[in-house]
């Protein structure tokens, strides 16, 4: 199995945390979300390969740094990425492969090694959603290219009819703690609240930025209540 994990520029990432976040905080805080999947997906059992598809210079460095095979993508687009990455992998004679977005702060090894274990046999297709089972944070698919790639508004729902349109019956997998990608504000506190010890969670807490929204909050409860996720692209 090998893992896919498109990464676009740092520079435009996360724009919906702007109202939270300058340009710089969003950079860092992708940048250790990155790294952290990226570990994680290091250490997973039954991951070969990882290859990260993106034009970003400085993605490419941290990949490599990780151990990672950089494939470069200038045309743009999650799907034309995620598809250049599985043609790859096919090419190169992989059986499957498990991709994977960058923002998942609450990835570890032990849920990667879930998904894997729980993947069927070729030909399969997994599916791991996002809170609001909308996106698809994760997927599996044997092999490689066996379904079209439909990632963006209600992908959950459409990659699991991209399966059964080719005969196979998805496995849909609940994971709570790939479930949880960061686009919002709110996403934040979310992440702060589980207490996880990444790098995610070090950056937000060493720069301030989770001292300034327990404030904001306490200033404002009605902060809490705003819904946890705002909308899937995955």
């Amino acid at each position: 199995m090998w893992a896919i994990v498109p990464i676009k520029h740092f520079e435009l990432a996360k724009a919906r945390l702007a109202p939270v976040l300058e340009p710089e905080q969003r950079q860092a805080l992708m940048r250790a979300m990155a790294t952290d999947v990226l570990t994680s997906l290091a250490a997973t059992p039954g991951i070969e390969r990882i290859l990260v598809v993106s034009a970003d210079p400085a993605v490419a460095a941290l990949a490599q740094a990780v151990g990672a095979v950089v494939l470069a993508d200038e045309r743009g687009g999650l799907n034309s990425a995620v598809a250049l990455g599985a043609a790859a992998a096919a090419r190169a004679g992989a059986k499957g492969v498990l991709v994977v977005h960058g923002d998942l702060p609450l990835a570890s090894a032990s849920a990667f090694a879930e998904v894997i274990s729980a993947h069927g046999t070729a030909p399969a297709v997994t599916i791991v959603p996002d809170a609001l089972e909308d996106g698809s944070n994760c997927l599996a698919c044997s092999p490689p290219e066996i379904i079209e790639f439909r990632f963006g508004s209600n992908s959950c729902s459409a990659h699991m009819t991209a399966a059964c349109e080719r005969g196979i019956e998805p496995l849909k997998l609940a994971i709570p703690s790939l479930a949880l990608d960061v686009d919002s504000p709110d996403d934040l506190r979310v992440l702060l609240a589980a207490e996880h010890a990444g790098r995610s969670v070090a950056f937000l807490r060493s720069s301030g930025i989770a001292s300034r929204l327990a404030l904001e909050t306490a200033v404002n409860p009605a902060a809490e209540q705003l819904p946890r996720k705002l909308g899937g692209s995955a």
